[in-house]
């Protein structure tokens, strides 16, 4: 909030005008009363009407312009915490956001943000004023009536005791069920997205049972939650109705003694009704309060957690005349302490093509999230050009790969601004000749709107096909000079296969290419082959010496180009 001082002090000036404007009823009661005591009516006929419909109006005013001046710096801090928290993400490592479901990620944004936004709201619309208005009512009666005002301020405290210890549960309890919200939107992303699955194998039925447990769940969490929050009233209003009783007990014995006024009695009584409604909305504000802490503890534990793959300080931008890869005894575990390589070294030379096969679970894929530092090895070195790629800048070094896998993402938006990914602010020109390069631009062409027609969530207007020469066209245009190929074609057609694998071909020439496939016949040209095992390099060669060899490569080969003959 202290980004955004113009607005705390606007806050905090119209909610002192809202409180002060609303206290002074107490004086112009008591000031009324003592001018009919006096036998003045005139004079209090006069007086109390202009002085209610002039604070009335002031109150107004003030409320409407301090309620929205609220508004915003609630709406305006949340929107910084958005930013900082997806900031935070998405440069996070990738072990990082492996490690958390995507709907968990989705709810930070979504329930949490939204039960932080109310709570700041309530915070800076009612702490604000209602705090200002019980202390400008308090210092009124106690101008009116000292003793009278005491009373009152030592039955109040009574409450205070079992309301924070509400507040504690309700903060326990909102944490666990902000936690388990994430699981809720987390499994009906699981669902919706694989609706194909679910219906295929008839497990409609299953997937209602799941989700009405974690909705059970749910439900069993917010009645604790409603419960913790209903004790609050109840406990407020019995102290207020004691306030009350010993102080109408006491006002009448002094009345009797002479030692207040008719007026005293009917302004201090004017301030106890204004302090009810203010002291029950800081009561249960601070149900709301925990709730909102909660969710904070929460937020803050994204913002501060530490960066485990970052750029060394002043780090240099990675130099790559050649595109030399060499992995140097590099091992690796994941974050749960599953080995996935094991001393593993390799080389690619400058534009030629290295090829990693191997059964699933062998290590291939690490050595690709490796290299552009997805991951950091705990073990071993991994150079570009003869430079450690710790010892440079992570940009520069991502810079200097693009990446064309399997899973193709691509945004809801544009053929044109899909591909122009590759490079921010490239011209139309070259984002066309790098279409035309991954044999897309005819198809593209055919697309109602061409260029400007849009993908659909996740590509879902494209064929599988379409949507890798779109994958293609963009690592083209990036031409960078190591390129990383993830299964690009294992989930295509025949036809299909044949023209990515061409347009793969026209993007590997005079790069330095790491190739993972299953695939044997895509990497039979390849200029040296690893084949990978338990995370290990078993063998290494050309294709045919492999072939010749026996060993493992040779039983793949024999069991994909025996299958196919078959």
């Amino acid at each position: 909030m202290s980004r955004h001082t113009g607005l705390v002090i606007g806050a905090i000036v119209l909610s002192a005008i809202t409180a002060g404007a609303a206290a002074s009823y107490v004086w112009v009661v008591g000031r009324t009363f003592d001018q009919l005591e006096a036998g003045l009516q005139t004079g209090a006929m006069w007086f109390a009407p202009a002085a209610i419909v002039g604070l009335a109006i002031l109150r107004a005013v003030s409320l409407y312009l301090q309620t929205v001046q609220t508004n915003r710096l609630a709406l305006t801090v949340m929107q910084d915490l958005q930013n900082a928290m997806f900031a935070k993400l998405v440069r996070a490592d990738f072990a990082r956001l492996q490690g958390e479901p995507v709907g968990s990620l989705v709810s930070r944004f979504t329930n949490d943000i939204t039960l932080l936004r109310e709570t700041l709201i309530r915070l800076t619309n009612n702490l604000l004023r209602d705090v200002l208005q019980v202390i400008a009512t308090i210092g009124w009666m106690l101008w009116l009536d000292w003793m009278l005002t005491l009373l009152v301020l030592v039955v109040y405290p009574l409450a205070s005791w079992p309301v924070i210890r509400i507040g504690q549960r309700l903060r326990k309890t909102s944490n666990q069920a902000q936690s388990q919200m994430g699981a809720v939107t987390s499994q009906l992303e699981e669902s919706f997205s694989g609706t194909r699955m679910v219906k295929t194998y008839g497990l409609e039925e299953a997937e209602t049972e799941r989700a009405a447990r974690s909705f059970g769940e749910r439900l069993r969490f917010l009645l604790r939650i409603a419960e913790n929050k209903a004790r609050v009233d109840p406990i407020l209003e019995a102290v207020g109705g004691l306030a009350l009783a010993i102080l109408i007990t006491v006002a009448g014995l002094r009345l009797t003694a002479g030692e207040s006024s008719i007026g005293d009695l009917m302004g201090v009584l004017t301030g106890v009704a204004l302090l009810a409604s203010p002291i029950r909305a800081i009561g249960t504000l601070n149900a709301v309060v925990q709730e909102g802490f909660a969710v904070l503890e929460r937020v803050f534990a994204v913002l501060d957690e530490p960066e485990r793959v970052a750029s060394a300080l002043d780090a240099p931008a990675l130099d790559v005349p050649a595109g030399a890869v060499e992995f140097d005894t590099v091992g690796f575990a994941y974050p749960d302490g599953t080995p996935a390589l094991k001393g593993v070294s390799l080389k690619a030379e400058p534009g030629r093509t290295v090829a990693l096969v191997g059964p699933s679970g062998s290590g291939k894929s690490t050595v690709l999230n490796l290299l552009p530092r997805l991951y950091d090895p705990q073990s071993g070195t991994i150079r570009i050009d003869g430079t450690d790629i710790r010892a440079v800048s992570l940009a520069s070094l991502r810079s200097a790969m693009a990446l064309v896998s399997q899973d193709v993402t691509l945004f809801d938006d544009t053929v044109k601004a899909n591909i122009g990914f590759g490079d921010p602010g490239a011209p139309d020109e070259a984002i066309i000749a790098a279409a035309k390069a991954a044999d897309a631009h005819d198809f593209i062409m055919d697309l109602p709107g061409g260029y400007d027609a849009p993908v659909g969530p996740r590509g879902s207007n494209l064929s599988g096909g379409q949507r890798q020469r779109l994958s293609i066209a963009r690592a083209i245009l990036k031409d960078a000079p190591i390129l990383l190929l993830d299964e690009a074609t294992s989930a295509l057609d025949t036809e299909s296969e044949r023209r990515v694998q061409a347009a793969l071909e026209r993007l590997s020439e005079g790069r330095t290419c790491l190739v993972i496939a299953h695939r044997l016949s895509t990497v039979r040209n390849a200029d040296w082959i690893y084949v990978m095992e338990s995370g290990e390099v078993c063998e290494q060669g050309r294709h045919d010496e492999l072939e010749a060899a026996g060993g493992l490569y040779a039983r793949l080969c024999r069991m994909q180009f025996g299958a196919q003959e078959t």
